[in-house]
């Protein structure tokens, strides 16, 4: 009998042979794990069973039937998975990684023996299966040969490091089959990957850029400050890899210098692709727009800029067992195989913790890169002890070089505070040169003016030419943005993530003209525009926040260090309450920190040391009181790390609880232009919404999950494409298209958590 894998999808084209297909997705699961454990060539191997078993149930005369037309289902997958422990072994920890991975290839990886669905767990998939000899007899004669007689087994630091493997190979695998499966069924689209430029490249087009960019600059104490970050950027980049850290203060030059740093640093070491890491996702497109048209300009391809707008809410449907959701018309953001990825600390970050396939298939790519932590000041504290495990087993295990960067350097050495910080960090900027460096880039004074509501806070905007005034939620924003408004305030703006990023970029290419030719400009803006939004005022008021915050608000003041000239930061309190638990304890630390205390010494590095050091301690001290772990509030980590039964590892269970937000955001379309509209109008009716799915990026606006059904319910909100994955909002009188971005109602109406940037 002739054993096939998949139909083709034009009719008379041959079908795909089963162990054609078998033998492609094992060569490209090896050749993709061949990077894992740098040193090591074991790795190969086990990709090389997964590619081959994961299919093993096709060799059932019912898979056969089904792709014959035959309307029945078959569990194809858990045939692998029980021919994995056969062969491999049910008392080693061998099989059962195997077995996880086989079976979650295209649903998911399921828990073990313990979780939330105990239905759903690999045990009782394992029991319930009945693998016929017929299907067992056909796999050893076709691909048994070919398996690896035995594959080694590392030492692994804990389970946390078993279980980030077990989703490593997971991805080579995932991601071998479903470039495998295109090459066969869709080649006009399997030809479009690839093409990009190299990193050496990249390097040089940095290079020449910055070259530019230096001539232009005028001479100040910031520009040589500049010049000299850079230079030791590039310095460093000769160092082994591994952990580094580069803190500047704000307006230092440490987005290119950083990107310079991965560049070199990659192309020294020989290391893949460069991924920089973004802490907000209101931001990353200023970013990846830096890089794209300043950087690489004239390179199309050479950037990557991928966040969660566009994953569908759930995944992969559990039943689904081709995987044929719109995951499948993603390219590039599919498995990250592009040379400078640009994405979120969200994406990012539970990537590592998912279960699905359309998470994780990226993951491989990730070893072997510099991964730059833009702002890792921000790393929320309640899941700061998952992440920092994350980026030690990524640099340990799998060849990467992390760089920490930031103005606000936080104490993630371990010991300094924190038990399980990091080791071996190097600093690019050395730790004794930061009060010179700090004086150096001196550029604000910070004072602070009590309590002040809105109606205080307008007189202050309005009796200033320029001003910024940062708050802490959109409703706050809104609310002294009317207030403004009323009063007929001159060269008024406002900012926050309520708008979609093509706005944002229209109104601060407003605001930055006004700015550069002295007119009337006041911006009243969320604190998305703390995080490397390039923008230079005289004045900044500032919300009580943490001392980091306030640290980046600083950096939108006197930005360029006009010679003799000082910009005014004032700090504030308000009456309105902010439900964050996470940033109301970094400002309650700040004003016990600045109590009896100059608050022009605010930005002195003496002072954001004790910030950092106090603010780790505080939740050490609230971890032996309460018995809870502040660090790790999902417990994602101790419960991997605590994990004794390689037949309970909670995979599923980890996904559904690791969260960095809070808050479940959809991603909502704005057709914010008309060239907007007429590509929402083709998504609506494309069965290949890929590349119009990309352009519309820049029209997205995230709201809580929460507001969609009622929205919805009004026909406000509509779901389009072909599986009603994507939102748009139909209704455009809810768009503020002059000022305020998505108003879905009243912002004094909102929930705290629901007001977050």
């Amino acid at each position: 009998m002739a054993w096939y894998a998949h139909t083709p999808k034009m009719p008379g084209a041959p079908w795909e042979p089963l162990r054609e297909h078998l033998l492609r997705v094992a060569a490209r699961a090896e050749g993709f794990a061949a990077v894992l454990f740098p040193g090591s060539d074991w790795a190969g191997a086990w990709a090389r069973a997964l590619g081959l078993l994961h299919d093993a149930g096709k060799y059932a005369e019912a898979f056969q039937r089904l792709l014959n037309g035959e309307n029945i289902r078959v569990d194809h997958s858990t045939a692998g998975a029980v021919l994995a422990l056969e062969r491999y072994g049910k008392d080693s920890p061998v099989g059962w990684l195997l077995a996880y991975a086989v079976a979650g290839h295209h649903a998911g990886l399921p828990d073990g023996g313990m979780g939330g669905n105990e239905e759903a767990s690999l045990t009782v998939r394992l029991r319930k299966a009945k693998l016929p000899d017929s299907v067992r007899a056909e796999v050893l004669r076709e691909i048994g040969p070919l398996l690896p007689a035995e594959l080694p087994l590392p030492t692994f630091a804990d389970w946390f490091a078993v279980a980030l493997f077990a989703r490593m190979i997971f991805s080579c695998l995932t991601d071998a089959d479903a470039l495998a499966t295109e090459g066969y069924s869709d080649p006009e689209q399997a030809a479009l990957r690839g093409g990009q430029p190299d990193l050496p490249t990249l390097a040089a087009a940095l290079r020449m850029h910055l070259v530019g960019k230096a001539a232009k600059a005028t001479p100040s104490d910031v520009n040589r400050i500049r010049t000299e970050v850079l230079e030791r950027c590039r310095d460093a980049a000769a160092l082994p890899p591994g952990l580094f850290s580069l803190a500047v203060p704000t307006g230092g030059g440490k987005t290119l210098s950083s990107l310079s740093f991965a560049l070199e640093h990659a192309q020294r070491h020989g290391l893949r692709r460069v991924i920089y890491v973004i802490p907000y996702l209101s931001i990353i497109e200023q970013t990846a727009e830096t890089f794209r048209e300043d950087a690489f300009a004239g390179l199309p391809g050479a950037v990557l800029e991928h966040h969660s707008a566009y994953a569908p809410p759930g995944g992969f449907d559990d039943r689904d067992e081709e995987g044929v959701g719109p995951d499948r018309h993603k390219l590039a953001s599919e498995n990250w195989d592009s040379p400078v990825t640009v994405t979120t600390a969200v994406q990012f970050f539970e990537s590592f913790f998912a279960a699905r396939p359309s998470r994780c298939r990226k993951l491989h790519n990730v070893a072997r890169s510099v991964i730059v932590l833009d702002e890792a000041q921000l790393l929320p504290l309640p899941h700061l002890r998952p992440c920092l495990a994350l980026l030690d087993a990524l640099e340990r295990d799998y060849g990467c070089t992390i760089l920490l960067s930031t103005a606000t350097q936080p104490a993630l050495d371990r010991d300094r505070p924190l038990a399980f910080g990091l080791t071996g960090i190097r600093p690019i900027m050395p730790e004794d040169g930061a009060p010179a460096l700090h004086k150096a880039m001196e550029r604000v004074t910070v004072e602070h003016a009590g309590l002040l509501d809105d109606e205080a806070l307008a007189d202050r905007m309005r009796n200033a030419t320029q001003a910024l005034c940062v708050l802490d939620t959109r409703g706050h924003a809104a609310d002294l943005y009317r207030a403004l408004r009323d009063r007929e305030v001159e060269g008024l703006y406002h900012l926050s993530a309520a708008m979609c990023a093509e706005h944002r970029s229209t109104v601060l290419a407003a605001i930055r003209a006004d700015l550069a030719e002295g007119r009337p400009c006041r911006v009243v803006s969320t604190q998305l525009v703390e995080a490397g939004v390039d923008v230079d005022f005289p004045l900044v008021l500032r919300a009580m926040a943490g001392l980091d915050s306030i640290i980046q608000s600083a950096g939108r003041c006197n930005r360029e260090g006009r010679p003799g000239l000082f910009g005014r930061v004032v700090v504030f309190d308000t009456a309105r309450r902010n439900g964050l638990s996470d940033l109301n304890r970094r400002r309650d630390l700040t004003r016990e920190i600045m109590d009896g205390r100059p608050w022009d010494e605010a930005l002195h590095p003496d002072v954001i040391a004790t910030y950092f050091r106090r603010l780790y301690s505080a939740d050490k001290r609230k971890r032996t009181a309460s018995g809870g772990d502040p660090y790790d509030r999902t417990e994602a980590w101790s419960r991997l790390a605590t994990t004794n039964r390689r037949d309970a590892i909670p995979f599923r269970a980890v996904a559904a609880d690791f969260h960095l937000i809070d808050n479940d955001q959809a991603a909502v379309i704005v057709p914010y232009t008309e060239e907007a509209q007429r590509w929402a109008d083709a998504l609506r009716a494309t069965e290949r919404p890929g590349a119009i799915a990309r352009k519309l990026q820049r029209f997205i606006v995230t709201i809580p999950r929460g507001q969609l059904a009622q929205l919805m319910g009004a026909g406000i909100v509509k779901a389009i494409g072909e599986h009603g994955q994507f939102l748009l909002l139909t209704d455009l009188s809810y768009y503020d298209d002059a000022a305020l971005g998505l108003v879905t109602r009243d912002p004094r109406d909102r929930t705290e958590m629901e007001n977050v940037v």
